[in-house]
This record gives C-alpha cells, structure tokens and sequence, in this order.
C-alpha cells in the first residue's frame, strides 16, 4: 500500500461518518412540520392553546431547531425559536422565563427528553414520543403545580 492511499484512509474514514451523521439526522422521525391536535390533548396546567404548531429542523450533527408557533387561550400569538444539541450536558436556555438551562436526551430514533431548569431547580421534563408509523406526536410535560402537586399534560401532534 503507498503512502498516498494510506493518507486517503482516514479522510475517507471521516467523510463517511460525517455523510452517515447527516443522513441520520436527515431520517430523524421528529423533523418537520407538526399540529396540535386539541381534541386528543390533555391540558391541566394550563388552558390549552386555540393552535399550536410545531416545526423541527435538523442543525449539525445532534441538534434540533425548534420553531413554536402558537395562539393562547387569550388570543395571544407566540413565536419561541429554540436550537439545542441533543447530548445530554445541560447547556443555557434563552426567552423562557420559566427555565434559564435545559438537557436534551435522544434515547433511540423514537424518544427524546427535554429536562428544564430554574435556578438550579427542577422546573418540568418534557418526554416526546414519535409514533412508529411516524404520523403522530405526542410529547409528555410533567411538572409541579404552584401547590407542589405533580401535574402531567399530554400534548398531541399530528404530522403535517
């Protein structure tokens, strides 16, 4: 084997997990665009949203950009954007004034958790789950209520 064939190995090597990162990413059941579907949600804490819709887009090797776009109860329009690398080390959160630090945590090509922090405190953990036939979203949003009771809302999506 020559040396140049030798030194083409590695690059070879790294092209081929850079193009296999971004096709996985690219395969992710959680990209795209996603609707609340109301009547099957369970709202407790809140009032739930007249709309809400959801678009997930794939940055660099483990990170999601989240666009959240929503009308409250009230009639109040939202619009959160959020990008976060899903490697399970806390990292800061900014625009929420309920958590200033979040951990993203991607346990198979289904499930992922959101866990978010206040303070250093506990505030809510947010289990998303990707149906296996890919059309359905539902994400789990577990918290404390101004009491200290566990409260769990169960919001479902359907793929756009």
């Amino acid at each position: 084997m020559s040396v140049r064939t030798v030194s083409l190995v590695p690059a070879i090597l790294i092209a081929s997990i850079g193009l296999s990162t971004e096709l996985s990413a690219q395969n992710n059941p959680i990209l795209g665009a996603w609707t609340l579907n109301l009547s099957k949600s369970k709202y407790v804490s809140e009032p739930p949203p007249r709309s809400r819709t959801l678009k997930f887009e794939p940055v660099g090797g483990n990170g999601l950009k989240l666009t959240n776009d929503a009308v409250l109860a009230n009639g109040e329009k939202t619009h959160v954007e959020e990008t976060f690398l899903q490697d399970g080390r806390e990292h800061a959160l900014h625009g929420s004034a309920n958590a200033d630090t979040h951990v993203n945590v991607q346990f198979d090509d289904y499930t992922s958790e959101t866990i978010n922090r206040k303070g250093g405190k506990l505030v809510q953990v947010l289990k998303r789950i990707v149906s296996q036939d890919g059309r359905t979203l539902t994400i789990i949003v577990a918290r404390t209520d101004a009491n200290g009771n566990p409260v769990d809302d169960i919001r479902v999506f359907d793929k756009q």
